[in-house]
């Protein structure tokens, strides 16, 4: 009985709606697994090594195979972790800040479960709103993270969090606030590396004050914990612009010359250089005041391209800190027409399945029936051709009680014996055996009790060859020699 069109379409239309979900969501998780493991790399170069993972290639097929919505819910946090390291790789290595904040910014979106990244992301936007002298929008990405990293109980990322705060509180001219924050930060004395920082940030926080003969104290002591030359120079620079400040130039020249030797930074160059200028007027050697002049130049120009590309970034924070989520209204109202469509599909499904459960029932049983018929068919007809060989068997052995010695030629076989098993020997001729093989079948066929002494000495082999043989077919056939006997009375019923 055919189906109507009404009572097949409820069902098609939800299978076909789980199709395309189904092949949205393999095509989706197809490069899953690659993409998890660049993660694990960079996880394990960040965590054993300290450095950031800066295959952005890599990096980018792994964003590109995730950010779509079956990545973003099943794999959120492979996705925001690529989403940091990118960022990361653009802001510090090429120097693309806007990209990088729009990153950070896709990163703090996915709210990765590990607080130590989503803590990181916060800083991250913190100090490039810091770049820009946006203090204020700093503070507040500043004291986000402060709070993963205090409610997740981390004490290093916490402590480093509080000296950040502090800076955003001294930038602002908060000064009660900043020397509570540091007071508080003082307490966590954890390394060399956070304590150098302490004494930096103490350090800007009198140099804000004008306090100068404190400033280059803070920087000396800070000087101690430093092991890289990086840092060092930083607090150079601080120590050099306190002398500077202080009428003494003579004692800030030596502190200058490390600093041209040891970094590139364009910020520090710039101060170094005015420094430089003011000894070389007070020397009168105009030819190195021309040269600092011309070099100082040079660094502002470069120090002006990066504030440049910082401030591209800002709008993109702020537009983020005013609408986080845009597109959220968008997403909600395409899952809740998917949902929508589903419900309604299984309604109608299940309505109509009520309505046609009897005619379903007739159905399933004329099917029944029908096969059973079919099914008793085949048997019988099984039996028949099985009676019909056993007759012509019997006919072959009453008239050849044993095989004659020209059987060994597998054509004068054929010739005698075809005729009463011709089905039989169509199925033999499509395998792939020699003619002395395929004697050795007819004759296992034909005369199954025949023992295998006897066997051997028709086949004019040895007892011990017959086995080898035997083994052979069986191979060849793809069966066991212990199952040749049955696969050869099947051969009869293959055509």
């Amino acid at each position: 009985m055919s189906k109507s069109y009404h009572e097949i379409s409820p069902l098609s239309s939800f299978c076909r709606l789980l199709c395309v979900l189904g092949l949205m969501f393999i095509l989706s998780s197809c490069g899953w697994h690659e993409a998890k493991e660049v993660i694990i790399t960079a996880d394990s170069l960040d965590q054993t090594e300290h450095v950031i993972y800066d295959d952005t290639a890599a990096l980018g097929r792994v964003i590109r195979s995730l950010d779509n919505p079956f990545g973003q819910l099943f794999q959120r946090n492979t996705l925001g972790k690529a989403y940091y390291y990118m960022g990361r790789n653009l802001e510090d290595k090429s120097r693309q800040v806007a990209d990088a904040t729009k990153c950070y910014i896709e990163a703090d979106r996915l709210q990765i479960d590990d607080p130590i990244y989503r803590g990181r992301v916060n800083s991250c936007m913190g100090y490039i709103c810091r770049q820009n002298n946006s203090d204020s929008l700093a503070f507040i990405f500043y004291e986000r993270a402060c709070k993963i990293y205090e409610e997740n109980i981390n004490e290093w990322y916490y402590a480093q969090s509080l000296l950040n705060i502090a800076s955003c509180y001294i930038d602002l001219h908060l000064f009660t606030k900043a020397d509570s924050i540091l007071n508080i930060a003082k307490v966590l004395q954890l390394d060399d590396l956070y304590i150098a920082r302490y004494y930096e940030k103490r350090g800007l926080y009198f140099e804000a004050q004008q306090q100068h003969d404190s400033v280059l104290m803070c920087f000396k002591h800070a000087l101690t914990y430093r092991d890289n030359d990086r840092d060092k120079s930083y607090d150079y620079l601080k120590i050099m612009q306190a002398y500077y400040d202080m009428g003494d130039i003579s004692l800030s020249i030596p502190y200058a010359h490390y600093i041209l030797k040891h970094s590139t930074n364009p910020n520090y160059l710039v101060n170094v250089y005015y420094c430089m200028m003011q000894d070389a007027k007070k020397q009168n050697n105009t030819e190195l005041l021309s040269y600092y002049s011309h070099a100082r130049t040079d660094a502002q120009k470069q120090l002006r391209d990066d504030m440049i590309k910082y401030a591209e970034a800002l709008p993109l924070v702020e537009e983020y800190l005013k609408d986080p989520h845009p597109l959220r209204w968008i997403k909600i109202v395409l899952f809740s027409f998917v949902a929508l469509c589903v419900i309604l599909t299984l309604s109608i499904f299940r309505y109509r399945k009520h309505t046609i459960i009897r005619m379903r029932v007739s159905d399933e049983q004329i099917v029944s029936l029908s096969a059973q018929v079919q099914e008793h068919q085949d048997k019988l007809e099984k039996q028949s051709k099985e009676h019909l060989y056993d007759k012509h068997l019997d006919k072959i052995r009453r008239k050849y009680p044993k095989p004659l010695n020209r059987w060994n030629e597998y054509c004068e076989l054929k010739k005698e014996i075809q005729p009463y098993l011709q089905n039989w020997f169509m199925s033999l001729e499509s395998l792939d055996l020699t003619n002395r093989e395929k004697v050795f079948c007819v004759i296992s066929f034909i005369y199954p009790q025949m023992a295998t002494e006897d066997l051997a000495n028709y086949l004019c082999v040895t007892k011990e060859a017959l086995p080898v043989r035997k083994n052979r077919i069986a191979k060849k056939l793809g069966i066991t020699s212990v199952e040749l006997g049955v696969f050869l009375q099947k051969l009869a019923n293959n055509k």
